[in-house]
């Protein structure tokens, strides 16, 4: 008889169908599993997906803020519709559907996210299609990206008023200082560190170059467009009209260092040719080589206005006064003066003021007038002088600053031990940048120069010379003992994060240089201030 055999049927029945139970349980977690990883691949291809597509937003925010923050703060329209161009030239179009292009400078912006009016922040919003997520209903996505740039004018040097050096038709206006151009060849050791082309005094194109000379340049209209010094003319928006002058503006003969502006002619020579241009504005004042010409004036070399016999005698230097002529000395003072000039030539001392444009010209809204004054080439011709100047702008409405647009070379002349004079204009915006501020040969026995902050304190700073000589960093109020003849002094100061200044009407943001001339100055010299850095950046 046999075994009964249920037992065992039923053992390998029970694992039987635990192993088919298994089975099923595996196929179905696999499934599950699959789902998910399926689900976090789909996330992950479109998570890399809109990280790509955030990069690309950012980057036309980027080139959109950069594109329009050098027309602030004077031509918002134009900021904004050139940060929009830049974005749809990267391929977000302000118009088209699921984009936006957001330009907000300081007058618009609530957030405070732009902190000044130099900067300009543009967001710029996109729609993105996704893959994968549509399974989950999620068809797009928009991203919003932000950039903030900034442009950093030239520093305004020199004035903070409607003149640029002395005007003795005006009392009171005596800064101390003429502007200045050397001829053509008059050499760089004369201290006119960029109009001369010269190193040394020679007379002709056959001198050894100056290796910081800027050639005058000419567009198809013959009107210089490079070279010499640049000025600016800020108007607000009171101003209608503008007209500026030049004082002395031609090269006068028989001059002397010591005598009036000084103009002083070199070797004999019949002296230089002088333009005066004056640019419509443009966001880029420093290049002006695609600014349209508002006038351009030029004068020749002229004989001495103060020569009012017409002898060729002025009189002779008598330590820092001027022997006068006799036959010119109007008030017999013994003394040669703007009184002399004022009774003795037509029209007086005022009639030496000359306009640089026929009529006024018209101003449609706030900014700076670019002013360039050159050297004209002479060719091979023996045209060396230095000529002194003045500027000023009239204008109908507030009035106008007339500045030196970040160098300058001035005509020192005073007969005090020690004088002041306005350096460069900074603004908080520059707070923790570096000032850099050079001085080109320093002469005359100058002992020395201070530089002071706008609320009077001295800085800390460095500074060196081509010369080898260096100090600090300690107190900017540097000794230095001996002249720079033909070398320059370069000081740099850190700009303190928390540095202020008054940026109301009337206040002040100008940091000032004193000099020290034991016995008097009668010296021609080149400063330059700039910030460091490039003037056009994103800052956020």
């Amino acid at each position: 008889m046999s075994k009964p055999t249920t037992g065992r049927v039923r053992l390998r029945s029970m694992f039987k169908d635990t192993d088919e139970s298994q089975s099923g349980a595996t196929i179905i977690l696999v499934a599950f599993l699959f789902t998910v990883l399926l689900g976090f691949a789909a996330f992950a291809v479109d998570f890399g997906w809109l990280y790509l597509n955030g990069i690309r937003i950012q980057h036309g925010a980027d080139a959109a803020a950069l594109a329009g923050v050098v027309y602030e703060p004077g031509d918002q329209p134009t900021a904004y519709a050139e940060a929009r161009f830049s974005a749809a030239e990267n391929g977000y179009n302000h118009f088209a559907a699921g984009t936006t292009v957001t330009p907000v400078d300081y007058s618009d912006d609530t957030s405070g996210i732009v902190e000044n009016p130099y900067q300009l922040a543009v967001t710029v919003e996109d729609s993105v299609d996704t893959f994968f997520m549509r399974i989950f209903g999620i068809s797009n996505i928009s991203i919003g990206k932000t950039a903030v740039a900034e442009y950093v004018l030239p520093l305004p040097m020199g004035s903070d008023l409607p003149y640029f050096g002395e005007d003795p038709s005006i009392p009171g206006r005596d800064p101390h200082f003429w502007a200045n151009i050397h001829g053509y060849y008059t050499g760089r050791t004369m201290g006119d560190r960029y109009a001369s082309q010269c190193v040394d005094g020679g007379s002709t194109s056959g001198c050894t170059k100056n290796d910081d000379r800027r050639e005058t340049t000419y567009n198809t209209l013959g009107q210089p467009v490079t070279g010499g010094y640049l000025y600016g003319v800020e108007v607000d928006d009171t101003v209608s009209s503008l007209q500026v002058q030049a004082f002395d503006a031609p090269f006068y003969r028989l001059g002397s260092d010591y005598f009036l502006v000084g103009d002083n002619e070199q070797g004999g020579s019949q002296g230089p040719t002088t333009h005066f241009v004056l640019y419509h504005p443009d966001p880029t004042p420093l290049n002006t080589t695609d600014n349209t010409v508002a006038c351009h004036r030029i004068f020749g070399p002229e004989d001495s206005f103060a020569d009012f016999d017409g002898d060729g005698d002025v009189g002779s230097r008598n330590g820092n006064d001027w022997d006068a002529d006799p036959d010119d000395d109007q008030n017999a003072d013994g003394f040669f003066d703007w009184t002399d000039v004022e009774l003795g030539y037509p029209g007086g001392v005022a009639a030496l003021w000359d306009n640089i444009c026929p009529a006024a010209i018209p101003v449609a809204s706030a900014a700076v007038y670019p002013l360039r004054v050159v050297i004209e080439d002479p060719g091979g011709a023996d045209d060396r002088g230095l000529n002194r100047y003045s500027l000023r702008a009239n204008t109908t409405g507030n009035a106008p600053r007339f500045y030196g647009l970040g160098d300058m070379a001035v005509y020192v002349n005073f007969d005090g031990n020690t004088s002041t004079f306005n350096l460069a204009e900074v603004y908080p915006v520059h707070a923790g940048k570096e000032l850099v501020i050079e001085l080109w040969d320093p002469d005359s026995g100058n002992n020395g120069v201070e530089i002071y902050r706008p609320d009077g304190s001295l800085p800390q700073c460095s500074w060196s010379a081509t010369d080898g000589r260096s100090g600090g960093p300690g107190p900017c109020d540097i000794n230095y003992g001996s002249s720079f003849n033909n070398h320059h002094m370069q000081i740099r100061i850190d700009i303190s994060d928390a540095y202020t200044c008054d940026t109301s009407p009337g206040g002040d943001c100008w940091w000032t240089i004193e000099v020290s001339y034991p016995g008097g100055a009668n010296d021609t010299t080149t400063w330059s201030a700039r910030i460091e850095g490039n003037p056009v950046a994103l800052v956020k």
